[in-house]
């Protein structure tokens, strides 16, 4: 199996690390922050515990795509954990990371979990979640005029612990749903049971690249919006990489930034802040903008740092505006 679509860390991650960073320590919505944070960390290292069984998949015309976007027929968007694609089928693989026993009731259609460090809770329903991808895939092949393969739903539970519960009737819909150490067999019974060929070797590959140059990446969400916090809160200035404190300085002469506290110094500590800004604020931003955000000497040296970067520029002279990203680099 050949990764095409490599798995990125989610931005919601860096834009709750980064509000921490930039709202004071006693700031009331501290408390809320941290703990989506730590849900959304371990979601995201129960996806990457997964990469120790999907490397047993050895099967070379396979490819796997990880945190697929694409535009449905609709005009909305969908996405897609993980897609496995072969000549013969594709497979969606919705990951979860949960623990304890979980409950699929046939009847409502409802998921409960009951373990021993969670009360017992409702959960969204990742059969249905994963049914409306089905659809919406089904739908892109066919507008892009690819034959329609069979698709195979798969929810995976990352925690090899996780109990899976239902009723006796319910047997066929549970066949969608493993744990991580069942996922190789699974997925070379899917390839015994789906054995004709939809695609040719140049198909594969074809449809494979289109999925990757129509993804979409999500904008950033509004974080300062979901917890109701003012953006004249966000505390301004470069972060020292030493003591974690918006302390330091721009350098006239030697173009370094400087930490009066610690004494050391960065060259490129305004990559970082930038990001924040991206992260928190606006992903278009102005040399005046820069400058109060860096807390640099002047609107020149504000200009003379992001000048360097490989940004797109919009508009010209006073009204010219940076497109800032995440992550960022130099080159």
């Amino acid at each position: 199996m050949i990764v095409l679509k490599e798995r990125t860390r989610p931005v919601r991650i860096a834009q709750l690390e980064a509000l921490l960073r930039r709202i004071p320590n006693q700031h009331e919505k501290v408390p809320n922050i941290k703990k989506e944070l730590v849900r959304r960390r371990v979601g995201y290292q129960g996806e990457q515990s997964l990469n120790y069984y999907f490397s047993f998949l050895n099967d070379p015309q396979m490819f796997m795509l990880h945190d697929l976007r694409l535009l449905g027929s609709n005009r909305s968007y969908f996405q897609i954990d993980t897609l496995l694609v072969s000549k013969s089928f594709m497979t969606i693989l919705e990951v979860k990371n949960y623990s304890g026993s979980i409950y699929f009731d046939p009847d409502t259609y409802q998921v409960y979990r009951t373990s021993t460090t969670h009360d017992d809770e409702i959960l969204t329903n990742p059969l249905l979640q994963i049914q409306a991808q089905k659809l919406q895939l089904r739908e892109w092949l066919t507008a892009n005029n690819w034959p329609l393969l069979p698709i195979v739903k798969l929810v995976v539970f990352s925690d090899p612990s996780t109990k899976i519960v239902s009723t006796p009737n319910n047997l066929q819909l549970i066949k969608q749903v493993v744990t991580a150490p069942a996922l190789l067999s699974k997925v070379e019974s899917l390839q015994s049971t789906f054995s004709k060929d939809y695609l040719t070797d140049s198909g594969l590959d074809k449809l494979t690249q289109q999925l990757i140059h129509m993804h979409v990446p999500p904008p950033p969400s509004d974080v300062l919006h979901d917890f109701r916090i003012s953006a004249t809160t966000i505390i301004s200035g470069v972060y020292c990489p030493s003591c974690q404190r918006p302390t330091l300085t721009r350098g006239v002469v030697v173009g370094k930034w400087f930490c009066p506290d610690c004494l050391i110094s960065s060259k490129h500590a305004h990559l970082s802040a930038l990001e924040d800004y991206f992260l928190l604020l606006n992903h278009r931003v102005s040399t005046s903008e820069i400058h109060a955000f860096l807390q640099t000497s002047n609107r020149q040296q504000a200009y003379d740092l992001v000048n360097k970067l490989p940004l797109h520029r919009v508009g010209a002279f006073r009204a010219r505006r940076y497109e800032l990203m995440y992550p960022l680099s130099m080159s």
